[in-house]
Formats: C-alpha cells, sequence, structure tokens
C-alpha cells in the first residue's frame, strides 16, 4: 500500500511539474502571438505607410504631365489662331483692295 501511495504522490508531482510547464508554454505562445501581431501590424502600417507615398508622388506626377500636356495643347490652339488670324487679315486685305477697286472704277467711269 506505501508503494501505490508513494506512485500516487510521484504521479501528482509530475503532474504538477506538467501543468507548470503547460501554463509557462501557453505564457510564452500568447507572448509570441503578441509580439507577432504588433509586428504585422507595424508591418501593414509600413506598406500603408510606402503605398500613401507612392500614391501621392503618382498624383502630383500625373498632375504635372496634365499641365504640360494642357499648356502643349494650348501652344498648339495659339499657332492654329494665329494662323486663322493671318489668312482672315490676308483675305480682308484682298477685299479691300476689290473694293477699293471697284470704288474707284464706278467713279472714273
Amino acid at each position: 500500500m506505501l508503494a501505490l501511495l508513494e506512485a500516487f504522490k510521484a504521479i501528482k508531482e509530475k503532474h504538477l511539474e506538467a501543468k507548470i510547464i503547460i501554463d509557462e508554454a501557453t505564457a510564452q505562445a500568447e507572448k509570441i502571438k503578441k509580439d507577432a501581431n504588433q509586428k504585422a501590424l507595424s508591418a501593414y502600417e509600413e506598406a500603408y505607410k510606402v503605398t500613401l507615398k507612392q500614391a501621392e508622388q503618382m498624383a502630383k506626377d500625373l498632375k504635372r504631365k496634365a499641365a504640360k500636356d494642357a499648356e502643349h495643347e494650348l501652344e498648339n490652339i495659339r499657332c492654329q489662331a494665329e494662323k486663322q488670324a493671318k489668312e482672315i487679315e490676308a483675305k480682308a486685305e484682298k477685299n479691300f483692295e476689290k473694293a477699293v477697286n471697284a470704288v474707284l472704277n464706278m467713279v472714273l467711269r
């Protein structure tokens, strides 16, 4: 009977040791999990910041390109307007000469 009691006592001690080991392992696993979550959050925040900066830079680049394209288009329109103005001026001069000649012809007849 004494041997049986000693065996139960040894089993109880080993069970308590195992419980302590399991509790410590669980606590360590929770700490590792918490640290991993924190690192994941930090990595996400860093990736978010990088992505945001890239988006801002892309927006600036697109804005610059749009302004450059608009300036180029404005220059094209200005050149076309100048060309049309010269054509209109040339036609007006030609018509003016015709009108003067017609008036002179009418007066001199």
